[in-house]
């Protein structure tokens, strides 16, 4: 199973835009408020305010998982039964909710604080393949009631079960680096409270899947670097960013791998509300570090440590919506579909699907 769209983590998952306006623009009419001047929905911290301007925002991210990959192909469940996992993820949803709370103290620094909530859904199958050694296992089949979990088994040996709950919570500064005619330039530095749980456990008292709590359980560094410009209806801009974990393990006994990104994104203006985009994004996520300290399975490639992480790089097409007058006029709207592109996986994982990325967001002072 794959963790990018929980960090981004996404923040998972998650690019650029302009402050206000298009660094360059000489229409002879602009609309009150350009809906390009904000990057496509999956992109955060990708712009500063005024000072003694508010945004509140709301953000939602959903991701689809399915099929079982090793590296860069796609193999099957008797594969991973012959590699010694006598269970596979078959399917998986992920869905975040995020608020976005902005307040600019300068011109040149703007603060932002993002709590969230998590929920995942994964789906279950035996490889048909026995594994006396991993029959601690089956404890993944014992029902999964307690601690936020569900469970729906049937009587082919298949499974679902999910968890749900408080994410972690990111505070974060965006200072001014550059502002001309001919771009803008601002760097991000943001810290991930570890507000998730990591010690979710099945019915049985084994933990669940590394990848199915809530949280990192660390305190993570979230820098970012974005550049963004503009001509007449055209704006564009690129960001790198990463998530590093500032503490070996957690409480539960591991951390997630360091994760590094990059994306970049071109909208144009189609008409005085709308704009359209694209965006490619590139990403790389190590392995988990350490090991569960407590009973934990190992009958499924999620229950491993090595079977996380990877490179991968995604295709988004998006559309920004702003009215420009009436009692709506301001409220911006950011919705975008995200595919993969290429993939390599470390391990055995899910294969990354489609995604749908939204943004809700209204600035006032």
């Amino acid at each position: 199973m794959n963790r990018l769209g929980k960090h981004f983590i996404c923040l998972s998952p998650l690019a650029l835009a302009i402050s206000s306006t298009p660094a360059l623009s000489h229409d002879s009419a602009l609309p009150a408020y350009l809906p390009e001047s904000h990057a496509p929905a999956g992109v955060m911290a990708d712009h500063l305010h005024q000072q003694g301007e508010w945004m509140l925002g709301y953000r939602y991210l959903r991701e689809t998982f399915s099929g079982l990959y090793s590296g860069s192909h796609k193999t099957t469940a008797a594969a991973a039964g012959h590699a010694g996992y006598s269970m596979v993820p078959t399917t998986m949803t992920m869905e975040m909710h995020m608020l976005d709370i902005m307040y600019a103290v300068s011109d040149s620094l703007t603060l932002m604080f993002m709590p969230q909530t998590m929920s995942m859904e994964m789906g279950m199958a035996m490889t048909g393949v026995s594994h006396d050694h991993h029959m601690g296992g089956m404890g993944e089949m014992s029902g999964m009631n307690g601690d936020g979990m569900g469970h729906d088994m049937d009587m082919h040996g298949s499974h679902s079960h999910g968890t749900s709950g408080t994410g972690d919570t990111v505070v974060a500064g965006l200072f001014r680096i550059v502002d001309n005619r001919g771009y803008k330039l601002h760097g991000t530095l943001g810290i991930s409270a570890p507000t998730g749980d990591v010690d979710l456990k099945n019915a049985d008292g084994t933990f669940v899947h590394y990848g199915m709590q809530l949280g990192t359980g660390t305190w993570d560094l979230m820098p970012s670097l974005t550049y963004t410009s503009g001509h007449n209806r055209l704006s564009w801009g690129a960001q790198a960013n990463a998530r590093l974990p500032m503490q070996e393990e957690n409480d539960s006994g591991f951390s997630f791998g360091e994760r590094y990104g990059a994306t970049a994104w071109g909208a144009y203006r189609v008409a005085d509300w709308m704009s359209i985009s694209t965006r490619l994004g590139y990403t790389k996520q190590h392995d988990i570090n350490g090991h569960y300290n407590g009973p934990h399975n190992h009958a499924s490639p999620s229950d491993l440590q090595g079977n996380y992480g990877g490179e991968f790089v995604d295709a988004a097409l998006g559309v920004n919506l702003v009215p420009q007058a009436g009692p709506f006029a301001g409220v911006r709207l950011g919705l975008e579909w995200t595919n993969s592109v290429s993939a390599h996986y470390n391990g055995y994982q899910l294969g990354r699907d489609d995604g749908l990325n939204m943004s809700l967001s209204y600035a006032f002072d």
